[in-house]
């Protein structure tokens, strides 16, 4: 997930999906850590209130396939962010998330557990490799309590920087495809150049002409995944989505009229994003910006600087998946969510914390799905 904030409330709903029981009780001064791709986050359930802080663990992770250049960035920001809340001295859990996936499955996991070990003992945080099915119900819970009545489709989208999720309360179904990681398969595949000297913009007719194939495999796996049929809806909650694709396409459909199609604050149709596509997809940044009036628009300039260079490449990824599952209109949800409240109130992150030399033998035994494992049938900690 990408930097959100938001308290869930309940998580009994995800049982199906391999999610623990959500009745861990705040006996003690508590805190949990959102380690996603690109920093963490800190927060309670108590409170709204977070801090955060920027750490690039895909960059570390896609060097060498080991994350290490980030533990000492990693062990200041989870000794120090809790004090910006007032919670200096509380036991905090985290969870690790597609970086942490990407190093297990293209690293070695003896070097992960080494790396969780050295956090842990000079932080006093204990990390987990979350796997992706709980990440995708840590989401929808979230946003659920979040949009409330507001969230009226059976599944969200939340697109991070190096996975995306469309899950439901009984599950769903995730990959290692977020916009960051799209982002580096696109430069790959259609510039055919590395993502750290890659210009996407302007995205070109090739990529108009190969985006869809080259997401197929997604694609394919998500409908079969989700047994897609006519009622099946989705709200989107991601940031690139929510703060950047919907205003782009409400300026070009309702204010500049220069796209057909229909748009809302709560969503827009598959007519608008194909005709927005087809408009920006010849533009470099400069043209981009122009053609978006500067973003002048904008009480944030969401789509200046970084942000232009991924304006037309989240569109392809969005559309390949409403093509592929039928959807006419995507529903989108104004609201922040974070998986900390998830990692908080599921019972086994304290429980393994408990055990943690038993969690990481497992972990490098059997990946993430370790954390799924019980904790009670482990040997006894001398």
């Amino acid at each position: 997930m990408n930097f959100h904030g938001t308290k869930m409330l309940v998580l009994a709903c995800c049982v199906a999906s391999g999610m623990g029981s959500m009745s861990a009780k705040a006996d003690e001064c508590r805190v949990g850590f959102d380690v996603g791709s690109s920093g963490l986050r800190v927060g309670t359930l108590e409170s709204k209130e977070t801090a955060k802080t920027g750490v690039d663990f895909l960059a570390d992770v896609w060097s060498d396939n080991i994350i290490n250049l980030t533990v000492d960035a990693t062990v200041e920001a989870m000794t120090t962010l809790p004090e910006k809340i007032n919670k200096k001295g509380c036991h905090g859990v985290a969870g690790g998330y597609s970086a942490w996936r990407y190093a297990m499955e293209k690293g070695k996991p003896e070097q992960v557990v080494e790396t969780l070990k050295e956090i842990q003992s000079r932080s006093g945080v204990y990390l987990f490799v979350i796997p992706q099915d709980v990440e995708g119900s840590y989401g929808y819970v979230a946003a659920k309590e979040a949009l409330g009545d507001r969230l009226t489709t059976s599944h969200i989208l939340d697109i991070g920087g190096g996975s995306m999720q469309i899950a439901s309360k009984d599950g769903g179904w995730g990959t290692a495809l977020g916009q960051k990681a799209w982002m580096k398969l696109f430069c790959e595949k259609v510039k055919q150049e590395k993502v750290d000297v890659c210009q996407p913009n302007p995205v070109g007719k090739a990529a108009l002409e190969t985006y869809q194939s080259i997401l197929a495999p997604y694609t394919f796996e998500a409908k079969n995944s989700l047994k897609v049929d006519g009622a099946f809806a989705i709200t989107a909650v991601s940031t690139n989505v929510v703060n950047t694709t919907l205003p782009v396409l409400d300026h070009l459909v309702n204010l500049k009229k220069s796209v057909a199609g229909r748009v809302t604050a709560d969503g827009f149709d598959r007519q608008a994003l194909q005709g927005a596509i087809a408009l920006l997809s010849n533009k470099d940044d400069k043209a981009l910006l122009a053609t978006l009036d500067g973003c002048l628009w904008q009480e944030k300039a969401f789509c200046d600087g970084k942000f232009i260079k991924s304006f037309v490449t989240d569109m392809l990824l969005v559309h390949a998946f409403m093509e592929a599952l039928g959807l006419d209109w995507l529903h989108v949800g104004q609201a922040n969510i974070t998986n900390i409240p998830g990692i908080l109130q599921d019972s086994r992150p304290l429980a393994w914390s408990k055990n943690y030399p038993c969690y990481l033998k497992r972990l490098q035994e059997q990946g993430s799905k370790a954390f799924n494992s019980d904790p009670g049938t482990c040997e006894a900690t001398p």
